[in-house]
């Protein structure tokens, strides 16, 4: 059968037609297969998984500061490495949300479960253009356009678990404005990429200070660090993991009979001062109820004090230096 020219031009146009017009596919309803929430943190209600990766030990940077231009290359003002168990998961939102109600309800919902916020931006504050979105996620931002950076947010949040380890939260919430043309990409829709990151508690080798070595230190130093004296976060009653050092301390005092001590609690800086030297003096306290209630030492030979972050003994600024500054001293008196 022969084709005439007129319906070969036909047949050419209704083809161009079809593969110019973009195929919109309908927005996901279920989450993907293989993906599930991480117990640490409720997911927004209604919303459904379009991107799953679980490592099971893996590094991240996690972002402290907003991007800025460096020798031709954008860079975290300020950032914090770390390592552990990491789940990322980006969430597509129900209809009819904006990026920073869905932020916000993440960020109350993680602040009531104990999480304290380190870093929180919003748009241009997090850097020109989607330079946060292409650093952070590297070659998998949320969604794959600049022009949709004018509504991105990040909020980042820790919490503190000193038996099981740190945990850390970023989400980052972005509404699609141009991008439609696949399944996870539906226009006008907000999505939530959170991140959680699960350390490894600190090994406690070394952190038990024996009693002759306390009494070395205090000879020489006229004061010795304890970081064998654990706390939960904001609470002031000594745990159960706190009885080896306990036991050398009451140690110590019982081998130097004539030795009378300052027991000094130390914090980090975060919250205020005025709070911080309460807590510190109320672990002071504790240490000495210990020591005076279970072994037996004489409330004269010990007193109890807190300078709060008055006396740190590292930088404030990193969580390594933080953790230093978390500390019980014995000072002679």
């Amino acid at each position: 059968m022969r084709i005439s020219k007129l319906m070969l031009e036909l047949l050419i146009v209704s083809v161009l037609f079809v593969w110019s017009v973009p195929v919109f596919a309908a927005a996901p309803t279920q989450d993907i297969k293989g993906s599930k929430d991480n117990p640490l943190v409720k997911r927004y209600e209604g919303s459904v998984i379009v991107e799953y990766e679980f490592n099971k030990f893996d590094s991240y940077t996690l972002p402290l500061g907003p991007t800025k231009s460096k020798d031709g290359q954008y860079k975290f003002t300020e950032s914090k490495d770390l390592e552990g168990a990491i789940t990322s998961i980006l969430y597509l939102a129900p209809e009819n949300r904006s990026a920073l109600e869905v932020l916000r309800n993440y960020q109350e919902s993680l602040e009531s479960d104990g999480f304290k916020p380190l870093f929180s931006c919003k748009a241009g504050d997090c850097g020109p253009y989607d330079s946060l979105a292409r650093i952070h996620y590297k070659n998998k931002p949320p969604l794959n356009s600049d022009t949709n950076a004018a509504s991105q947010l990040l909020y980042a949040a820790q919490l503190t678990r000193p038996e099981q380890g740190d945990v850390f939260v970023v989400v980052y919430a972005i509404e699609n404005k141009f991008w439609g043309n696949e399944a996870k990409a539906v226009k006008g829709r907000v999505y939530a990429r959170v991140d959680i990151i699960e350390t490894k508690p600190m090994e406690r080798k070394m952190v038990t200070v024996k009693a002759e070595e306390m009494a070395g230190e205090i000879s020489k130093e006229g004061k010795v660090a304890l970081y064998g004296i654990y706390f939960d976060t904001d609470k002031a009653e000594v745990k159960p993991e706190s009885a080896p050092t306990l036991d050398e301390i009451a140690k110590l005092l019982k081998n130097n009979p004539d030795l009378k001590i300052l027991v000094v609690g130390h914090t980090d800086n975060q919250g205020d001062l005025a709070y911080n030297m309460d807590l510190s003096k109320r672990r002071a306290q504790a240490v000495v109820k210990a020591l005076t209630g279970q072994y037996g030492i004489e409330t004269s030979r010990l007193t109890p004090g807190g300078v709060g972050f008055l006396a740190p003994a590292a930088t404030n600024r990193t969580e390594e230096g933080r953790a230093l500054n978390r500390r019980v001293e014995l000072v002679e008196r």
